[in-house]
């Protein structure tokens, strides 16, 4: 049996695949062709835009480089403008420190004047002052002397005492106490001779009262303690007896006589100056508030020729005195 004929598929088969590959590259280069036709269709539409565009584009960046420019000149007139600024800033700083400083010494010289001027205003109040108070008194002694112009002469008694020449009291002497403006009499006699009797009488006991404070009186409102020393003298073998010390002591209540009451006949001054000579001398213990008594008390006794002697006392210190102590000057 014959065999059927077998048909080359291989030749075949390329020739489609040939077809194939044709037509698709004619539908690409017609693809081509159509996409070429419209890019140029499109190119040639675009065109004209664009290039109106871009001059516009150019003619605003051209716009631009002369705003920038504009710009970039008042940025430099700025800065120019500025250092300027900064530099008049420099000078109103450093002026207003000389401004400153000026003021602040301004201020101190007018503290300074105002000072002056106040002292000088004190002053010349104080002047003013001085001056209506001179007026014044010359006004016064204006008056007074007017006054004694017209007044009659008379005569005046002006008490002439003796020339101030101390000596010490050696003989008699007796004692008044001024105190508060009144004059007291110190019976200082008759407590020293109360005192030399009670020292008598207790005689042997003198060893034992060596060095110790005594007491006599009152007399007359005062009273006198005293210590009594003993001292042997070999020379003769005999025992010596002496006060001391001593001081007299008022009693309370002890008022005295004012210088009017004193200076009038029949007074207890009076009295006690009865019997007194000029040989005896008048001590006046005088204390601080009562030195116009002393000089009423003195007139009196320069009157009756008897010599005085003044003793000032401190306030509150006792009338009294001792072996080392002075004795009373007299004028």
């Amino acid at each position: 049996m014959a065999r059927p004929k077998v048909e080359d598929t291989s030749s075949a088969g390329q020739d489609s695949f040939l077809d194939v590959v044709t037509n698709i590259v004619g539908i690409l280069i017609i693809l081509v062709m159509i996409v070429g036709g419209r890019v140029q269709q499109i190119g040639l539409q675009v065109a004209p835009q664009s290039a109106a565009r871009i001059e516009e584009l150019q003619h605003e960046v051209g716009q631009l480089d002369m705003e920038l420019a504009t710009a970039e000149g008042e940025i430099g007139a700025l800065a120019n403008q500025a250092r300027t600024l900064e530099m008049a800033t420099a000078m109103a700083s450093d002026a207003r420190l000389q401004l400153a400083t000026a003021v602040a010494a301004a201020k101190v010289e007018v503290e300074q004047r105002k000072l002056e001027l106040d002292g000088a205003r004190v002053r010349a109040a104080e002047s003013s002052a001085r001056r209506r108070a001179l007026e014044v008194e010359i006004e016064k002694c204006t008056l007074e002397l007017d006054g004694l112009a017209h007044l009659p002469a008379t005569t005046k008694e002006v008490l002439a005492y003796p020339t101030p020449i101390g000596r010490t009291v050696t003989g008699d002497e007796i004692h008044f106490r001024l105190d508060g403006g009144r004059i007291a009499y110190i019976p200082l006699t008759e407590l020293f001779e109360m005192a030399k009797a009670q020292t008598q009488r207790k005689g042997g006991q003198i060893a034992s009262l060596h060095n110790r404070v005594e007491a006599v009186g009152p007399v007359q409102g005062f009273s006198l303690d005293y210590v009594i020393e003993a001292r042997l003298d070999q020379a003769r073998g005999q025992v010596l007896i002496r006060s001391r010390e001593w001081v007299v002591r008022p009693m309370a209540g002890l008022a005295g006589e004012t210088t009017e009451d004193a200076l009038r006949p029949g007074s207890r001054f009076s009295r006690v100056l009865a019997n007194v000579t000029p040989e005896t001398t008048v001590t006046l213990w005088c204390y601080p508030d009562s030195f116009e008594t002393f000089r009423g008390i003195r007139a009196e006794l320069h009157r009756r020729g008897l010599p005085t002697a003044g003793r000032p006392m401190p306030e509150g210190a006792p009338i009294g005195g001792s072996t080392e102590g002075s004795k009373s000057v007299v004028q």
